[in-house]
């Protein structure tokens, strides 16, 4: 039997090294070490902030945007949808879970539905007809009242939890001819108030209700003088801190205050004095705006903006930082969603937007005549 003399491919006897393929530098091995030392350390050390802070990934320092990207942005599902409605604008959800829904078509009532989203009742200003009411926005008071900007009255008018009517709001001295539309409160009870006056377009911020001057008006004939003016801010023009029909307004947690500035398609965010601080501007690239109009903050630092005219809802994170002298971007952009899975019917003209602590997301709907219900 002739003997095999066994070899690599390319002729080499076994064990053997190619020409040219030496083993590694001690050198290269030890800088392999030191980077995966490194990165340990570093993930290490973001553990240890996170466990003591308690921060978002996106907040901890050293964390690179594009990896605390990943983790900030929410997974947003469709849930349900309440029809029926006609023209939906304004929406606010109550301390109790109850969902307040206001339309300015058909007969222009507030639609109020409890908790698993079933009408439980409305309500109009007593002794109104339809074409002499235009309820537009509408927010829930730390105390559980209803207050609902009306246009046909250029008035807010209040409202306890189950519609009866309370009275109406003070115009403060000197803004007599206001013109209120978008309104919310802080957790103070501090009332906030888009006001479009012609020429005069601004944001007003009203005091608390002192508890000793509430009296109540049912029939919404005299004005409360309830509350006191705090602050006023903007003027109407294109510029920074100048509004062009200001609509939705927003309040976080750092007393920072976002508007959506409608006609000049953006926001503009202020510190809690009014001054201004940076805007989302108008534009076609992922995270710019077109005409905004419903706006929320929720727990977790996350701006959710209602673009009517591109039929979308946008997220964006909002940096801790936003406004100081970092040189971190106050915003990053999250991503946005535009059609309800369950009847794959994109939304037209979202305008309201409120959120209920639960991760819910309701939208009006307004040329589709409903109310979209998201969770994230």
């Amino acid at each position: 039997m002739s003997s095999v003399d066994w070899q690599q491919p390319g002729g080499l006897p076994p064990g053997s090294t190619p020409p040219g393929a030496q083993g590694r530098p001690a050198w290269v091995k030890r800088v392999i070490v030191l980077i995966i030392l490194i990165a340990l350390g570093w993930l290490l050390l973001l553990i240890a902030q996170y466990c003591l802070t308690r921060d978002n990934l996106s907040e901890l320092p050293g964390m690179p945007a594009p990896i605390a990207g990943l983790f900030d942005r929410p997974s947003f599902q469709y849930v349900d949808s309440i029809n029926g409605l006609q023209n939906p604008m304004g929406v606010a959800v109550g301390q109790d879970g109850r969902l307040y829904v206001t339309e300015t078509g058909g007969e222009r009532m507030i639609h109020v539905y409890n908790s698993q989203w079933q009408e439980v009742g409305s309500f109009a200003p007593p002794e109104t007809e339809a074409p002499g009411r235009v309820p537009v926005y509408v927010a829930v008071s730390p105390k559980g009242n209803v207050y609902v900007s009306d246009r046909g009255s250029a008035s807010i008018l209040i409202f306890s939890p189950d519609g009866i009517a309370q009275g109406r709001v003070t115009p403060p001295a000197g803004f007599e001819d206001w013109r209120p539309l978008g309104l919310t409160f802080d957790k103070a009870d501090n009332l906030y108030v888009a006001d479009v006056t012609p020429g005069k377009h601004r944001v007003l911020v009203l005091s608390p209700t002192p508890a000793a001057t509430i009296r109540l008006d049912p029939t919404l004939e005299h004005a409360l003088p309830d509350r006191s003016l705090k602050l006023s801010f903007g003027s109407q023009g294109e510029g920074d801190e100048q509004f062009w029909y200001p609509n939705g307004i927003a309040v976080d947690s750092q007393g920072r205050i976002f508007v959506t500035d409608s006609n000049n398609g953006r926001m503009q965010a202020f510190d809690k004095s009014g001054k201004f601080l940076f805007k989302i501007s108008r534009g076609m690239s992922p995270g710019d705006l077109s005409i905004p109009r419903g706006i929320a903050v929720d727990s977790e630092n996350r701006l959710l903006i209602a673009d009517t005219s591109r039929g979308a809802v946008q997220a964006y994170a909002i940096s801790k930082s936003a406004g100081s002298d970092s040189k971190s971007a106050p915003l990053t952009f999250l991503g946005a969603f535009s059609a309800s899975v369950g009847d794959g019917v994109f939304f037209q003209f979202p305008n309201g937007l409120a959120l209920d602590g639960k991760g819910h997301i309701f939208i009006a709907d307004r040329a589709n005549n409903r109310v979209q219900i998201w969770k994230y």
